[in-house]
């Protein structure tokens, strides 16, 4: 399905009528009132981008740091996801990649509910790790997340 097309009937879906991306392919949702999902398209790629700020890298220790990329590593942690710092906002980032070719509104609100559970996830991981920067695990596997849940999905 087309991008702006899965766009508009992912929107619709929400109750939003019209959602269409701006200029450059990407949109943003306010999700829960804190978590703003930013879609953006890559005609050339063929993929789709999902990304939230998740918190302030200021505040990042080295124990965090190294917590945050042990549990990026290829997604294992993250549902796929990768984590990353955004040096001009000073903000750690959690994105995700997505083929296109599978993008259908059903698939992209299963994609987009897994996405929001690592945020939710990663959010509150993020401020533990800030508040106790010796501290240097992931959330557990006795969480309510699956974490390996989307990997792979579209890829």
């Amino acid at each position: 399905m087309e991008w702006n097309t899965a766009l508009e009937s992912f929107g619709s879906s929400l109750g939003i009528d019209a959602l269409v991306p701006d200029a450059d392919g990407s949109c943003s949702l306010l999700f829960d009132g804190e978590n703003e999902v930013t879609f953006t398209h890559d005609e050339e790629d063929h993929s789709l981008l999902l990304y939230c700020e998740i918190g302030s890298a200021a505040s990042l220790s080295k124990d965090a740091c190294l917590a945050l990329l042990k549990a990026s590593l290829l997604g294992a942690e993250t549902g796929g996801a990768a984590l990353s710092v955004h040096g001009a906002l000073d903000s750690v980032v959690l994105w995700k990649r997505f083929d296109d070719n599978a993008l259908t509104p059903e698939t992209m609100k299963i994609a987009v509910n897994g996405f929001l559970a690592q945020v939710a996830a990663w959010k509150k991981r993020l401020a533990e790790l800030c508040a106790a920067p010796g501290v240097e695990e992931a959330p557990s596997e006795s969480s309510s997340l699956d974490t390996m849940s989307n990997f792979g999905m579209f890829v």
